[in-house]
């Protein structure tokens, strides 16, 4: 605590200058001093220091704490070690491409903008694009088209990708785009499930922001990882969907998102390499050996697929561009991250220089109201890494110049702001950028468009005009989407270097080892730099430039003639400040380790070689301080939460209370946090230097942190209600993550620390530290957590890496961070024991080096006792290894264990007279770190690497008492991946010649080799071991040949148990004998039992054995004995269960209601009887003559059941029905679609479906187990409540019987149907895999690695056992012995004999769905495939042609023999004319799990008994039989049958067991014995949950492409054995046939249809009008009404009939359309879509195509009724909640529907509807338009109805002749009159002479 004290002390005489108060202890430090200079120096320059103007501003807004009422502020801080926290994990594997996956399912599209379009939807990822179907004629399409994209990546390069959708209008030439929508991958990634299920997409034009929604797409959007199963969810079209309330979009973004500009301004960069590096340069320099080319660097920015880059800056290293690239992007964006790029340009192509990524969460908050705020950014510095400055061009480089991976090289910085403007319209603000684009034509724009190799998808030509000219590249959508634009932005206020400050880096190196051979010949050297300084390889080109302000030059002038020891570092003149930096050790030549030849190291003992860097940066450390208080938080919060999980996992007391103990320090943290964040925020007014995003986020951490305690509170209070521990930890583990996000700022300052290993001038291996770890404070908490603390580094070569060790040098380094002004705390927390060798703190300058003044001698025993888990790394599965301890100059080797992954080495391993420089209280305190890493021995090759771990010796000191170490296990790490784990103890024991103490001897053996001492070896007892040997599955070829005689071998502890052998492997893969026995000396603490290693082998000829495959199980504590519940006595002690029953067999008067106890259940423990009232008819025992009504159930047992079904059939009565048909209502209820379509037949798909519904309302309920779990006390509560499929009470039932009007009709059957239990997911993962009675064992065989699909090539077959171990005492040693002899062992209890079972299995595939496509038109053809040993059942005839979502509806049967065929395989494959056909994908089920599991997996018990119809029994057994059966299996008593009761174990239940079969009583158990099966888990001792009826979920895998979902296919299997009686027939699930139906429609009249025409003549308007009408997919069978010519009034009249023959199915509410795609097709494919009718109106054109006036599309399951009269009819019919009826219940409708244009009416139809059954209009056949029979009358049309084309005269007499009547006689009265003068004038000239020459 000295130094500390004395901090406080200079803390507090740093008073003495003006305007800074002083610092209080305890207060807690927001945002320390930056600019302080000490008191002496102070009082040496007069007393006064003239600060920076920006200094002084800080200080104003700083000093907060000295406010009142902060005092009080609580200070916990992390505690102050020497050392930095111990990091088990030496390094980390460098990031992979994987394989990804991107699911899209396009459903349906609506409200799409455009008239009469024919859509189809454009699917683009990245460079990939498909394309849907086109639909015609509609603007409402439905697709259900299922696309899957996959991908290769990097994970930070694929989840930047974008997902694009748009909708194109196709015609024959050119597409049009309607809209598009984007999202990016990373967003979908984050959502439950990493999918969109049903949600509709919001198509904009991004191009025209001012045209608003362009129209809907609903969709399905899931993207999938290896590993990563996908739920599918329903397709389903709904007419009354709410599409607003069910955007595609994360929860919690609005549903109206406005448009906003992304302004990104980049002003300048500095500090980028100078050299260029691109292709030519290298040819250059390798010509000419200089490059001297400088860069030509331009910036890029990428956001949501969209690019804009700046201008290019010519031959400079430190460009000013100051311009701002704008995207206009809907705001919030489904995009995170905005991508920064700074290439240079080239050439032959540009070179990325660096990338820079921001996470827009990080710089915004998107909480409603005043409390979040949009994305802001600086103007603030970002700091870009890459690939070593110097370094040549190759593929690592340009991975890591692009953002890929760890950047291992500082490569500049770039000065920039983003800023969003949302905006308010749309046209007014793009005018506005219009005008502002007109003047950034510049001819120093340069390039207009991307360069080739480096744009994005997103990139491609100029967006036209301004955009193109300024280098944005426009987006992909045909060239009109707007570009990013490129506008010039004024300067920023020029940053004064007088606010800049000089920072220090100081380093110690401690130690250096490790070091590998290789690179040691020569001298080494440790590089430090931050930014460029302290690069030596290439140093800044000058200067920091900097014009040295008043102040500092008074500093600099007046420093003391004699330092005093007070005084920072000596300042010179500012352009001498870089030249003090001494950034590199000096060389040294390092020595070989001792006792490894691999390794050598510095010898450093008695001088510590010292570094400092001088560096020039803003003065932004508060940002830096901010996060580090956080951090401290968090740090803290995450010690505890991680020790209450450790405590939890051990299940040992305790962990609750630390827990909690946790959670509240977290609040008082937090609380502290927010305190000084408030006061911060009321003195940010004062303050200029802040930027937008520095207020807002100390906001914003306020409000999140002030959320998490309030989150912290909630799981402290509800701690001991359900969930315990495990569910405060989940909370706890989310409120790490939330702190943890707090952490990070995203506005850099200073760039990060590289510390490199240099030598012989080159850069062999670095590692890479944050500057904020290292930032001192004056505040302990606002201090980074690895400021002057030793910190041990592994240095690692730059780019990529190979599996193997890669750490070219272990090195111990105290580092030291902070202000030059701070420059004297830099040696405060120096352990002790160490002095700067030039006076340290009292000099001017930062030592060179440090001086140890005392070593003391140690000895290092590293009692290495045993390992487990470890990876192989032989092609045997199994590894060599061997372990090699290094610490400081000393190394040592473990013996080799040959062929084992869990060795146990039991050696001690002496390091003799390692020197420890220090005081002895430090190395006490915190030692030297031991590395442990872990080889596998290879005899002919280099040993090959494991795993390494880093451990803490225990220290003891002569002077202590000596006390042995304990063993603990450490964790070895692989590069990320886990290695195993390390039982050990390291203890470092003080060595003095003179001591009268020594250390205890060691037991030496032969060889030289030390075991560990019997007192650090844990206590033994002596366990036994039983192993079940159950059988061998799957065993593979071992070098090429069958296994056929396998033995399994049994390790632990030293220990071997063998197996018998399996005589013939194929003719029985059982083992002869059973189970067996050995005796094991185990540790008595269960947390270091050693591992148990399974090892087959085969024996083949001559003796010779081969090894197959081993497994390794970890933790024994699975297998720990415990004894089973004892069985409930045969004698009661406690009260009989009695039932009240009324009186006699009278029936009570009508209209009232006589109450009925029934027991419930019998609790043992304390007698007590559960009872509860149930309302109905009541019968006594014998009465026989009742029944309950139907409302009320027939057994009384379990409330929570749903009521038996009525009768199947109409008519039919089944025996032991539960339900006579006496008392049921004879009123007709409302028609429904079953009874209509479905003729009222039940089948097994009705009860599909009803399960479906069933489900469908589960999970639309929030908390649907809850509800479950409260049935059963509802039920005991309340009077008359019974379960209905959905839950329904029976009040509501009755409700909605007596209401029948308001039943919707959607709900399809009102009659109650039996369910079945739909899961979603495999059956096994709902029973624990069945593992209740036998453990499956996966072996492996060959090398580990991390490859993908690795493991499924190791795998080699399973090993079918079991394991009991318990410790041994002395008298069940004896019991043990003759439990041996008799052959009753532990482990056997309850398990089968394992002989040979033939068993009949029936397979059912119902459907499948989402199967990956197989096909290049993206289908498949599919058929299933079924594999039970050498049985293979083919199913390729009945394929389905052109289906990703096929229903199969197949049953198959086939006979097994357990166990020779017991793995079954359900394979999808595709039909292929050509070739052979594709595997799609299988899936495998253990079907000898199933078969002897205790939960009783062969066939699944129904929710009822029934004997015959849709829901008959299945299993050759009865319930009674079946319920007999367990109990003698269980070894209980029969169960007892009496009339109403059954008693099984001390349980009674009551129930009804009396029925009426055809007016006969008959007394059947088997209702209320199902019942009891269906509750057996609650029977004590013996019960479980028996497998229901169900159909289960299986994903579907491909070898091909390993990890990754290939689809679902839904099915279920039931298994009989043959020795039992046989069971009924299979269930029959062929798909439903679609039902023939024919609709009829006459198109009586229009009226006000839009008049198009104008007659050249009159001009008068008129329109040719017809109508077309279609269902949707039908429109090959389009029809149409004849013309209906010059309609002067909009009225048409037509009588015309549309006939329209139709296949549906009743229960999914679609129509079947079956068609060949294309007339290559062989096959029809089958589509299922929605019964959508489409009426159009047209206008005919003669010569030209025809108009399109309106249309209107009515979904015939509900659409609005038709007004009565063409003047009530309106357009908004169709939207508002009008009353909708079904033409499937009402059969006829007629009325007046509006035809809309572009949501405008355009005209009126009179139309009638009439649907029939294919049945019926073959008895009542009608004609077409009006053809015969039963034709329509012609229609009275006016006489102005004709063609012109056809019937010229007539259009001249009504068009002409009526309006120019007059002037045509005047006409031609005026022409004959003309023509009689004209031949009069003509001929009397010669008639006159004629007469004269006759005369």
């Amino acid at each position: 605590m000295v130094p500390f004290q004395r901090e406080i002390h200079r803390r507090g005489s740093s008073s003495a200058v003006p305007g800074v108060k002083a610092d209080l202890p305890g207060y807690r430090v927001l945002f320390p001093e930056k600019c302080v200079w000490v008191s002496s120096m102070c009082a040496c320059a007069g007393g006064e220091v003239e600060a920076p103007s920006e200094a002084s501003a800080l200080l104003q807004g700083e000093n907060w704490e000295d406010q009142p009422g902060t005092s009080a502020v609580r200070t916990r801080i992390i505690p102050n070690n020497k050392r930095a926290k111990l990091k088990t994990c030496i390094q980390k594997s460098e990031g992979r491409p994987q394989s990804f996956q991107i699911c899209i399912n396009i459903t349906e599209a609506r409200q799409l903008v455009g008239e009469n379009i024919d859509p189809s939807v454009l699917l683009e990822i990245g460079d990939e694009k498909k394309q849907t179907s086109v639909q015609e004629g509609t603007n409402a399409p439905f697709y259900n088209e299922y696309f899957v994209f996959e991908f290769f990546a990097y994970k930070e390069v694929f989840f930047d990708k974008v997902i694009k959708l748009t909708v194109m209008h196709s015609k024959m030439l050119r597409s049009f785009s309607v809209g598009s929508f984007k999202v990016d991958v990373w967003t979908v990634y984050r959502q439950p499930g990493h999918q969109f299920t049903n949600k509709w997409a919001m198509l904009t034009n991004p191009g025209d922001i001012s045209t608003g929604v362009r129209g809907y797409v609903k969709c399905d959007i899931s993207v999938s990882a290896k590993g990563d199963a996908v739920k599918p969810g329903p397709k389903a079209s709904d007419a009354e969907e709410q599409i607003d309330k069910n955007l595609l979009v994360p929860e919690g973004f609005p549903s109206e998102r406005p448009w906003a500009r992304f302004c990104v301004k980049v002003y300048r960069a500095e500090g980028l390499p100078r050299n260029n590096s691109s292709i030519m340069a290298n040819v250059t320099k390798a010509f000419i050996g200089d490059n001297t080319a400088l860069i030509d660097p331009y910036v890029e920015v990428s956001f949501f697929k969209r690019v804009g880059r700046t201008s290019t800056q010519k031959s400079t290293a430190e460009p000013a561009w100051n311009e701002q690239i704008v995207f206009t992007e809907m705001f919030p964006p489904l995009c995170q991250r905005l991508k920064i790029q700074v290439w240079d340009e080239g050439s032959m192509g540009d070179v990325a220089i660096g990338t820079h990524y921001f996470d827009l969460r990080r710089i915004s908050n998107e909480q409603d109201g005043d409390r979040g705020f949009l994305p802001t950014f600086g103007p603030a510095w970002i700091n870009l890494y890459g690939s070593v400055r110097n370094g040549s061009i190759g593929d690592d480089t340009v991975e890591l110049n692009e953002g890929i991976g760890e950047g291992v090289s500082y490569r500049g910085r770039v000065y920039m702001e983003l800023a969003v403007e949302i905006l308010s319209g749309g046209s007014g603000s793009e005018s506005k950028l219009g005008r502002m684009l007109k003047p950034s034509k510049d001819a120093k724009a340069g390039k207009g468009v991307g360069k080739d190799g480096k744009t994005p998808a997103g990139g491609g030509g100029g967006g036209g005009g301004a955009g193109a000219a300024a280098g944005g590249a426009a987006d992909d959508d045909k060239g009109k989407a707007a570009a990013a634009e490129v506008l010039p932005v004024e300067s920023p206020p020029a940053l004064d270097a007088d606010n800049n400050e000089t920072f220090l880096l100081f380093g110690a190196l401690f130690e250096a080892t490790m070091i590998d051979r290789k690179i040691g010949d020569k001298p080494i050297s440790f590089e430090f730099s931050i930014g460029n300084y302290g690069n030596v390889l290439e140093p800044p080109e000058k200067p920091p430039p900097r014009s040295p302000s008043p102040a500092f030059r008074r500093r600099a002038l007046d420093a003391p003639v004699s330092a005093t020891p007070t005084s920072p570092l000596l300042l010179g003149e500012p352009a001498d400040a870089p030249t003090t930096s001494r950034s590199s050790t000096p060389p040294q030549r390092p020595l070989i380790v001792e006792g490894n030849r691999y390794y050598m190291h510095l010898p450093l003992e008695k001088q510590k070689p010292c570094i400092s860097v001088l560096s020039n940066w803003e003065n932004r450390a508060y940002r830096l301080h901010n996060s580090n208080m956080l951090d401290n938080i968090a740090v803290l919060f995450e010690g505890g939460v991680a020790s209450a999980a450790e405590l939890h996992r051990k299940s040992e007391p305790g962990a609750e209370h630390l827990l909690e103990t946790a959670l509240k320090e977290f609040c008082a943290d937090a609380r502290s946090f927010v305190a000084a964040a408030e006061a911060k925020l009321k003195a940010e007014g004062k303050s200029s230097y802040l930027t937008q995003l520095d207020r807002k986020r100390l906001t914003l951490c306020r409000q999140e942190l002030e959320s998490m305690i309030g989150d912290a509170r909630s799981v402290v209070e509800r701690k001991r209600k359900a969930g315990g521990v495990k569910e405060m930890l989940q909370h706890a583990t989310k409120l790490k993550q939330k702190i943890r996000f707090l952490v990070e700022e995203p506005q850099h300052t200073v760039p990060d620390v590289f510390v490199w290993l240099l030598s012989n001038n080159k850069r062999i291996a670095y590692a890479r530290l944050s500057a904020r770890d290292l930032l001192y404070s004056s505040s302990r908490e606002a201090r980074g957590i690895h400021c002057g603390k030793i910190i041990t580094l592994f240095l690692k070569p730059p780019g990529k890496r190979v599996a193997d060790l890669s750490v070219q040098a272990q090195v111990d380094v105290y580092l030291w961070y902070g202000s030059s002004s701070d420059s004297v705390h830099m040696l405060d927390d120096l352990p002790a024991g160490f002095s700067a060798a030039t006076g340290g703190a009292a000099s001017s300058r930062p030592p060179a080096a440090l001086l140890c003044a005392e070593q003391h001698a140690f000895q290092l025993r590293c009692h290495m006792y045993q390992a487990r888990g470890l990876i192989a790394a032989d092609t045997s599965g199994l590894s060599d290894p061997f372990a090699r301890v290094t610490c400081l100059s000393h190394s040592q080797t473990t013996n080799v264990i040959s062929q084992t992954l869990s060795p146990t080495w039991n050696q001690c391993l002496l390091m003799s007279r390692l020197l420890l420089g220090g005081d002895l209280q430090h190395v006490w305190k915190e030692p030297p770190r031991v590395l442990v890493e872990v080889y596998d021995d290879d005899a002919l090759g280099r040993a090959e690497y494991l795993g390494a771990t880093v451990v803490v010796p225990e220290v003891r000191l002569a002077s202590d008492p000596y006390a042995p170490p304990t063993l603990e296990y450490s964790p070895i790490h692989c590069g990320s991946l886990p290695g195993g784990d390390l039982l050990a103890a390291f203890e470092l024991l003080q060595m003095q010649e003179s001591a009268e103490w020594s250390p205890p001897a060691l037991e030496k053996q032969e060889g030289g080799i030390y075991t560990v001492p019997a007192n650090i070896r844990p206590v033994l007892s002596t366990f036994r071991l039983e192993v079940l040997f159950w059988g061998m599955r799957e065993l593979k070829k071992v070098q090429l040949l069958s296994v056929d005689r396998p033995q399994v071998f049994i390790e632990c502890a030293g220990k071997t148990l063998r197996s018998s052998v399996i005589q013939k492997y194929k003719s029985n893969p059982n083992f002869p004998t059973l189970v067996d026995a050995i005796e094991l000396e185990l540790p008595e603490n269960e947390h270091l039992h050693p591992p148990l290693s399974i090892t087959v082998v085969d024996w083949r000829a001559f003796g010779r054995s081969t090894l197959v495959g081993n497994h390794v199980i970890n933790n024994l504590k699975a297998f720990k004995y415990a004894p089973p519940p004892a069985l409930p006595a045969p004698t009661q002690t406690h009260r009989p269960p009695k039932v009240t029953e009324p009186p006699g067999p009278s029936t009570p008067p009508e209209g009232s209601t006589s109450v009925c106890v029934f027991v419930l259940d019998l609790v043992p423990q304390g007698g007590l009887i559960l009872v509860f009232p149930r309302l109905g008819l009541c019968p006594s025992a014998g009465d026989t003559t009742m029944t309950p009504p139907l409302t009320d159930p027939d057994f009384l047992i379990t409330v929570e059941e749903d009521a038996p079904p009525p009768e199947e059939q109409l008519g039919k009565k089944r025996a032991g029905e539960a339900r006579s048909t006496r008392g049921r209502s004879t009123k007709r209820k409302k028609r429904t679609i079953a009874d209509e379509s479905a003729e009222c037949v039940i089948d097994w798909w009705s009860k599909y479906y009803a399960s479906r519904d069933k489900r469908a309302k589960q999970d639309g309920s929030p908390f649907p187990q809850v509800f479950d779990k409260a049935l059963p006390y509802q039920g005991l509560l309340s009077d008359g409540i019974d379960s209905l499929v959905g839950g329904e009470p029976d009040g509501d039932k009755r409700k909605k019987q007596k209401g029948r009007g308001t039943l919707d009709p959607n709900l399809g059957p009102a009659t109650k149907l039996a369910t079945l239990e739909l899961y979603s997911k495999e059956l096994e993962a709902e029973f624990a895999s069945f593992n209740d009675w036998v453990n499956t064992y996966e072996l492996f065989r060959g090398k580990a690695n991390e490859e993908e699909g690795a493991t499924e090539g190791r795998f080699v077959g399973k090993f079918k056992g079991r394991f009991c171990l318990y410790k041994m005492s002395e008298d069940n040693a004896q019991d043990s012995d003759q439990d041996t002899d008799g052959g009753d062992f532990r482990v056997s209890r309850g398990i089968p004999p394992n002989g040979l079972v033939q068993v009949l299995v029936r397979v059912y595939i119902v459907s499948a769905s989402n199967l990956h496509p197989a096909d290049p038109d993206g289908k498949a053809d599919p058929y299933v495939v079924l594999r039970l040993g050498k049985n293979e059942i083919k199913d390729r005839d009945n394929y389905i042609p052109k289906q990703l979502n096929p229903v199969f509806g197949r049953s198959f049967e086939m006979q097994a023999t357990f166990p020779l065929e017991s793995l079954l395989s359900v394979a999808v494959y595709d039909h292929d004319l050509v070739g052979g056909d594709d595997l799609i994908g299988e899936t495998r089920i253990d079907l000898e799990n199933r078969f002897y599991s205790r939960h009783r997996a062969t066939c699944g018990l129904p929710t009822e008994y029934s004997l015959d119809g849709y829901n008959a029994w299945r299993d050759g057994l009865k319930p009674s039989e079946l319920l007999s059966k367990l109990c003698r299996d269980h070894g209980l008593e029969e169960p007892l049958f009496r009339p109403g009761r059954i008693s099984v174990a001390d349980k009674v239940f009551v129930g009804k067991t009396c029925f009426v079969h055809e007016d006969e009583p008959l007394e059947s158990y088997e209702h209320l014995s199902l019942k009891v099966l269906q509750r057996w888990a609650e029977i004590p001792a013996v019960g479980c949950k028996l497998v229901p009826e169900h159909i289960e979920t299986r994903t579907l895998f491909n070898k091909d492409r390993p990890g990754m979902d290939q689809g679902q296919v839904q099915m279920w299997v039931d298994m009989f054995p043959m020795d039992l009686p046989p069971p009924g027939p299979s269930v029959d699930i062929s798909p439903r046939k679609p039902k023939g139906y024919e609709l009829r429609i006459i198109i009586w009249n229009t009226e006000d249809v839009i008049l198009e025409d104008s007659s050249f003549l009159t001009g008068q308007q008129s329109s040719d009008i017809y109508i077309k009408g279609w269902l949707k997919g039908l429109e090959d069978d389009r029809q149409e009404t004849d013309v209906h010519y010059n309609s002067l009034t909009g009225e048409g009249n037509f009588n015309w009939r549309f006939v329209f023959p139709f296949s549906y199915l009743p229960a999914e509410k679609v129509i079947v359309v079956s068609k060949k795609e294309h007339i290559f097709s062989l096959d029809k494919s089958e589509q299922k879509l929605p019964a959508i009718l489409s009426l159009q109106v047209w206008d005919f054109e003669t010569l030209s195509s025809d108009d399109f006036l309106g249309t209107v599309e009515l979904d015939l399951h509900g659409f609005p009724r038709g007004a009565k009269t063409a003047k009530l009819c309106k357009a908004d019919m169709l939207t508002e909640g009008t009353e909708r009826i079904s033409i499937f219940q009402q059969k006829r409708a007629r009325g007046w529907w509006p035809f809309a244009k572009c949501g405008e009416l355009t005209g009126k139809v009179e139309a009638e509807f009439h649907l029939l059954t294919a049945e019926e209009a073959e008895k009542n056949c009608v004609g077409r338009a009006r053809k015969e029979p039963e034709p329509l009358p012609k229609p009275n049309r006016p006489d102005t109805s004709f063609s012109w084309f056809v019937n010229p005269f007539k259009c001249f007499f009504h068009l002409v002749w009526r309006s120019y009547k007059k002037y045509i006689i005047m006409a031609l009265v005026l022409l004959i009159g003309a023509l009689f003068l004209a031949l009069l004038f003509y001929t009397l000239p010669g008639a006159i002479s004629q007469k004269i020459v006759n005369g």
